[in-house]
């Protein structure tokens, strides 16, 4: 039986290319924990916070970023607010525990293309962050998101959080 020609065309192509870079695909949201689950992970709670129950945001999903051929084993990933900055330790274990990112999901950009299951973002694939804080964020505090790869431009994503809290909240 002969085999399909690969996908091709400026669409094809153009994804290709942009695989080179970090970013933000979707929106990032932002979850209100007294423990649970986010994107079928199991969370543990920290307790009682300045601000109630753990009840500001403590877990942040990137939904989604392209990297090219950068290993995540090596990555830094932070979240940032006028206070310092936390280093998260990267997990692959549930239930995740605060002060630690992990990848829970990840697909391809390019029809027709999937996604090899390795921790290596190639062009075209997306992978899905979680990331969750040692500590909670008070409602209207800014933070950062900063992704640093190894040998390269660190990636930032600046949000605040709604002065609302819900259970889940679009950050943008």
């Amino acid at each position: 039986m002969p085999s399909s020609p690969p996908p091709a065309g400026l669409v094809y192509s153009a994804l290709e290319e942009t695989g080179g870079c970090l970013m933000v695909s979707g929106e990032v949201y932002g979850y209100a924990l007294a423990g649970g689950t986010v994107d079928g992970v199991d969370l543990i709670s920290v307790g009682p916070t300045r601000y109630g129950w753990d009840r500001s945001p403590a877990a942040f999903a990137s939904s989604s970023a392209i990297w090219g051929a950068s290993i995540w084993s090596r990555a830094v990933v932070e979240i940032a607010t006028r206070d310092g900055a936390e280093r998260l330790a990267r997990t692959a274990e549930t239930p995740v525990w605060p002060g630690n990112w992990m990848i829970v999901g990840t697909e391809h950009m390019i029809p027709f293309r999937q996604v090899d299951g390795d921790t290596l973002l190639e062009p075209g694939e997306r992978f899905d962050l979680l990331l969750y804080p040692a500590r909670s964020l008070a409602p209207g505090e800014k933070f950062l998101i900063r992704i640093v790869p190894p040998g390269a431009v660190p990636f930032t994503v600046e949000r605040h959080v709604p002065p609302r809290i819900t259970p889940v909240m679009n950050l943008g």
